[in-house]
Parts: structure tokens; C-alpha cells; sequence
């Protein structure tokens, strides 16, 4: 998941340095720079896979980072002056109003010829205004199936088990950036090819990152009063058999989410929570009955992303010193390198942690109480760590990375 396409190091070294050389050459006298360094920007990140761009302002400087494999690296860092006309062809491009500093906005980009698709919101700051970039082509796009996510076994059987219902709601929880966008379209892909156009499919989302064929997609709209709620009520009276709603924010999301779960739709949403039982948790804190939770929800899908070892420069490691010691349960381990091909970082791409636990049966008073902790089977986060051991046998990821992503085990 989220593996960025082979290219030829020695291009990608070129680039990088075509790159740094424009950066040095930027000039505030020049009329054509920003036009030209916003190409090669995006040029670039679409070439490397980087999900997000970062421009922020400083007292001295432009500075730039993108988000490889979910960790920010530096990227470079024009003069102050040159700045704003960066930021200003950006907006211009995602069809904002350039005159407007004082004031949050959001806009796409299309650009056929980059082949690029991104989001792109500007905030002002204290030294001025600071963008950001969200490729949205960066690969989610190019995933057709489920079976191309990398779920470990069962998760993927459950799942597509799950998805074949006619009612339900299959929830894929996580923390931002853990990929559950991804997965849930990779899930309508999967009802789509299934049905073979035979279901009606329909979504509600903040906002449309990746377009669905076979899917009515719809994008909320709050200041005009077309906020989740509201749209998904309107939703329920077109007739869907399935519906995606891009997250469950609110009570009266979930409510309406779960309700129509009750009665006819499958719902696939995402959800913020840790993991399965912390998602179980969190919506009733919200308010919704337990009752309602059990009876609507079918599935819920936790996940987190790892990176992947770069294969060209990672390293056998002591199992005793550098897993064992992290509570990792694994008879061998790598630690990462350097290289060209990774950037120096050590890594190249990203899989996926996961675990799954259908809600059916489920003794929701201890899982409020939390007193299943101590069982394997079904303590909290058990599962992921449990994935995430056996990415780290087989080589796939690091024992450091597991404890970036998981924090250190309990």
C-alpha cells in the first residue's frame, strides 16, 4: 500500500538536484519563477509519491517539506520575498482569490499536462500566509482492489464478507494519516466489482478526494447549510443501497449513519479512534445507545500505516537488543540504512497494520470496563501489535517503526 512506483535513482537524483539549483537560483526580480518553481514543485512531489507540501513562512524564509512515506523532510527554503509569489501562484491555480490574506481558504488543482490532482489550503500566519499541498493522486488513486492494500488474511476475509451485506455499518477507524480514506474507497471498489452495477452506490464526503466509478459522489458544503447531516438525511430518500460517508464527525452523523445501517443501507464510514474497542467506546460517549452500536455495526476495521525497509540497504539486527527489548515477540529483525534509492532515509513505501473484530456477540460492558486487557485474544490493540509482529519477521518493516507507529507496548 501506498508503495511508490520503481524509478531510476539516478533520475530521481537529477531531479532532486534540478530541484536545489532552482531553489538557489530564486530571484524576486524574476516575473516567471513562481510559475516555474509551482510546476517543478509539483512535478516533483507527484514523481516521488508525497502525499503533502508544505510552505511555511518564517521571519527569513519560505521554507519547504513534503511528507514522504507520512514523515516531513526538508525540501528546501526560498528568501522571504519570493515567498508570497509562491504561495500566490498556488492560489491562483487552486482558483482562490489572491487578494484575500486575512481569511482561511481551500481549492483544487487540475493540471492534465503535470498530471496532477491536488487540494490546497492557505492560513494566515504571523509572517504571512502558509500552504499546504494535499496530492490526492499520490497513489490512493491507483489501488483497484482490496487485495492490493496488503490487509493481513483475515482482515481481508472478513471484510469482504462483510462488505457482500445488504445492511450494516463497517466502520475503518484509525488516526489521521493512518490511511482510512484509502481504504474505504478501495472498499466501494470492491461493492462496485462485486455488484457489477446491480447496487445503488452513493457517497457523502469532506471533501471528494479520489473519484469512484459507479459511485453517485457528493461533497458537502457547510457555510451553505449542506453539512453532513443534512446531506445525509436527503441522501436516504434517493433510494442508495450503499453509502460511504467520508467520517463520522459528530453525534448526528452517527446517528443518522447508524440508523440508516439499521434499516437497509450498508454504510462504509471511517472513524477517529485507536483501535476496535476504542471506537465502540467513543460512540457511546457520544451518545449513542449501546443498543444502537450493536445492532447497526457489523465490522470494525482498525489500521495503521508502516514504513516499509528500503530492500537495497536494510540491516540483520541483534533480535535480543533491538525487538525483544520493545516487547516484540519475533525470532528476527532488520533495522534500517542509507541510501540513493530511499533518500538516505531507509525506507521506500508504506503497509499495513490491521486488525479487524466483528461486533457481533461482543460483551460491550467489558470492553467499557476494559477488563478483557489482559487477554491476548481481545485486549485493545492486541491485534495491531500482533501484524505488526509478523510485517517485522518477515522483513517488511523495523522494530523502530512499529514503536513510532504503536508507541511502546503495555
Amino acid at each position: 500500500m501506498h508503495q511508490r512506483p520503481p524509478t531510476p535513482e539516478s533520475s530521481d537524483a537529477d531531479e532532486l538536484a534540478r530541484f536545489a539549483a532552482l531553489v538557489e537560483s530564486a530571484s524576486a526580480g524574476d516575473l516567471q519563477f513562481a510559475t516555474q518553481f509551482v510546476s517543478r514543485l509539483l512535478g516533483l512531489a507527484r514523481n516521488a509519491g508525497a502525499s503533502d507540501v508544505h510552505l511555511d513562512p518564517t521571519p527569513d524564509a519560505l521554507e519547504l517539506r513534503w511528507r514522504l512515506d507520512g514523515v516531513l523532510h526538508e525540501l528546501g527554503r526560498l528568501p522571504r520575498e519570493v515567498g508570497p509569489n509562491v504561495v500566490a501562484r498556488l492560489k491562483v491555480l487552486a482558483g482562490l482569490l489572491t487578494y484575500e490574506l486575512a481569511l482561511p481558504q481551500e481549492g483544487r488543482i487540475r493540471d492534465e499536462q503535470l498530471q496532477v490532482e491536488a487540494r490546497v489550503s492557505s492560513f494566515p500566519t504571523l509572517h504571512g500566509e502558509r500552504a499546504v499541498i494535499r496530492m490526492l493522486d499520490a497513489g490512493d488513486g491507483e489501488l483497484e482492489s482490496l487485495s492490493e492494500l496488503g490487509l493481513p488474511a483475515d482482515v481481508l476475509g472478513q471484510l469482504e464478507r462483510h462488505l457482500s451485506a445488504t445492511s450494516g455499518a463497517v466502520l475503518v477507524v484509525g488516526p489521521a494519516g493512518s490511511g482510512k480514506t484509502t481504504t474505504a474507497y478501495a472498499c466501494l471498489r470492491h461493492v462496485v466489482s462485486a455488484s457489477g452495477g446491480g447496487r445503488s452506490i452513493a457517497s457523502l464526503e469532506d471533501p471528494v478526494e479520489v473519484a469512484v466509478d459507479g459511485v453517485a459522489q457528493s461533497q458537502v458544503h457547510a457555510s451553505a447549510g449542506f453539512d453532513m447531516a443534512t446531506g445525509l438525511r436527503s441522501l436516504l430518500r434517493l433510494d442508495p443501497e450503499v453509502i460511504l460517508i467520508g467520517e463520522m464527525r459528530d453525534r448526528a452523523t452517527a446517528e443518522i449513519a447508524l440508523q440508516a445501517a439499521l434499516t437497509g443501507q450498508l454504510v462504509v464510514t471511517t472513524f477517529h479512534a485507536g483501535h476496535a474497542t476504542d471506537a465502540v467506546n467513543r460512540l457511546i460517549d457520544m451518545g449513542i445507545a449501546a443498543y444502537a452500536v450493536r445492532n447497526s455495526v457489523r465490522l470494525i476495521v482498525a489500521q495503521r500505516l508502516v514504513r516499509r525497509l528500503c530492500d537495497k540497504c536494510a540491516q540483520a539486527a541483534d533480535v535480543d537488543q533491538h525487538a525483544r527489548s520493545v516487547g516484540l515477540a519475533v525470532s528476527r529483525c532488520w533495522l534500517p540504512g542509507a541510501c540513493d534509492a530511499c533518500r538516505g532515509t531507509g525506507y521506500r513505501g508504506r503497509s499495513l497494520v490491521a486488525e479487524c473484530r466483528p461486533v457481533a456477540g461482543w460483551d460491550f460492558e467489558a470492553a467499557a470496563a476494559d477488563r478483557a486487557k489482559d487477554d491476548p485474544s481481545v485486549a485493545p490493540a492486541e491485534r495491531l501489535w500482533s501484524s505488526a509482529e509478523a510485517l517485522v519477521e518477515a522483513g517488511v518493516t523495523s522494530p523502530l517503526e512499529v514503536v513510532r507507529v504503536l508507541g511502546f507496548r503495555v
